[in-house]
């Protein structure tokens, strides 16, 4: 029997476990995605979703929503405006700050693809009546971050 190292340092190896579960499911969508010929990466879905009834949005916010780094979502922000899938300007108060909307494409895009994620959204439901409430685990230890992180507590 093959030896598991992750599975041996159990919690020591807590976010390497939630980053290959999440690299899994992510790989599955992807392939989803690619046999439903939609030419889609996961992680644009949550920005995606975000941008979804048309509104204009400022990167910042975008941020806050999906609750990732500036950064990070500028990089699929720019790739989604490279893709034509959504637009950007600058907001004329504060020539800063970044507006970004779906474009029409985008837009045809997300009427196309939500059945499929209708389907997506089942298969994670089903997996997750499977399995213990992982969302209301997940909910849990991300609140308990919120009130101490791990340097915090580990100092």
């Amino acid at each position: 029997m093959e030896r598991n190292i992750i599975e041996e340092l159990g919690s020591l190896a807590l976010a390497t476990r939630l980053k290959n579960l999440s690299e899994r499911l992510a790989k599955d969508v992807a392939q989803i995605y690619k046999e439903s010929s939609f030419d889609f990466e996961p992680r644009w879905f949550t920005l995606f979703h975000a941008l979804k009834n048309g509104e204009e949005l400022a990167v910042t916010e975008l941020a806050a929503m999906v609750q990732q780094t500036h950064p990070a979502v500028n990089q699929v922000a720019n790739k989604l405006v490279k893709e034509g899938l959504a637009e950007e300007r600058k907001d004329e108060v504060d020539q800063r700050k970044r507006l970004i909307k779906l474009s029409e494409k985008g837009l045809s895009l997300v009427e196309r693809m939500e059945p499929l994620w209708k389907k997506i959204k089942a298969a994670n439901d089903e997996l997750l009546v499977e399995s213990t409430d992982l969302l209301a685990a997940l909910a849990k230890v991300e609140t308990a971050l919120d009130q101490k992180s791990i340097y915090d507590r580990v100092k």
